[in-house]
């Protein structure tokens, strides 16, 4: 597909030596369809801003904002500067520690030739040591994670999917709208990958390989296990978006379903010996459920 051409989207936030590293693991692609990279700098004080004006390849376009907008303020500002900055079909959006191999968006942009009819599309995630990158696993159609895990296809259709190294075809963007910037960390990318998927389909790419160097590869949203504190209002965000995200799939099961894990969850805090800052957290769940339950941002839409 070399005649086809896409903008990356990488989000930063205070993580200057990952930043450097993503940056040239994007440009140096070996697929030639990549044409922009745009990077939305939230308001960091490590130096990143110095640094990105220094960068001159012409490829680039910096975003930086006054102010700190989370991850999902970001993509939202990233994809708006693809959608009407650029005339590219394709965007590529990550993190600042996601890691793409040469040929990642090459393989991504193959998944796409070979179904015309697709939308969007979603790279394997590693972490460090070589493992499935546990908070990246994308949901298969029918649930099972199976095919993803141990299966040998090499696409395999998906329901929804994080925001390391996932891929949009322009027309889905102009159909679904932007990412909402309103649930500023966490759940973001599910939200809007959920969106896509009731629109068009969307693909694993098992040979599509990205490393997520993240701290810890935990799993997604186990506040039970957490033991860092400074990590623990983004749970505050967590289980309130996920209330939205439930509703926005307008089935009273899926609803419940959404409830009852936080139910859950707010017992096993309770009753799991050696929780740390038990009380915090069972606090934390209460809220978040409750603003959930009130919380209904519009969606932003390109004209």
């Amino acid at each position: 597909m070399s005649e086809v051409t896409v903008s990356a989207v990488i989000v930063t936030y205070n993580r200057l030596p990952l930043l450097k590293k993503a940056i040239q693991k994007v440009l140096n692609q070996r697929t030639q369809a990549l044409k922009h990279l745009i990077i939305v700098n939230g308001a960091s004080s490590d130096g990143t801003r110095a640094y990105l004006d220094t960068l001159s390849d012409r490829r680039l376009i910096v975003v930086h904002l006054s102010e700190n907008v989370g991850g999902a303020g970001g993509f939202n500002q990233g994809m708006r500067q693809f959608y009407e900055k650029t005339s590219d079909e394709f965007v590529w959006v990550m993190d600042d520690d996601s890691m793409p191999s040469e040929n990642a968006l090459g393989k991504l942009l193959s998944m796409f030739e070979a179904n015309p009819s697709a939308g969007w599309g979603a790279s394997k995630v590693t972490w460090v040591d070589g493992n499935f990158a546990k908070m990246n696993i994308p949901g298969t159609m029918t649930g099972h994670r199976d095919r993803i895990y141990s299966g040998t296809e090499n696409w395999v259709q998906i329901k929804n999917a994080t925001f390391v190294s996932t891929i949009f075809k322009r027309e889905l963007i102009k159909q679904i709208g932007l990412p909402q910037k309103e649930y500023f960390i966490w759940g973001d990318d599910m939200e809007f990958t959920q969106r896509a998927s009731q629109q068009m389909s969307g693909y694993y790419v098992q040979d599509s390989i990205v490393v997520h160097e993240s701290q810890f590869n935990a799993k997604p949203g186990d506040i039970v296990g957490e033991k860092l504190d400074a990590r623990l209002p983004r749970y505050l965000y967590e289980y309130r978006n996920r209330i939205l995200t439930s509703r926005r799939r307008h089935k009273r099961s899926k609803m419940l379903k959404t409830l009852v894990h936080s139910a859950l969850d707010l017992l096993r805090t309770l009753l799991s010996p050696g929780v740390s800052y038990r009380g915090r957290k069972l606090l934390i769940i209460i809220k978040g459920t409750y603003r959930g339950l009130k919380f209904n941002p519009q969606i932003e839409y390109l004209s």
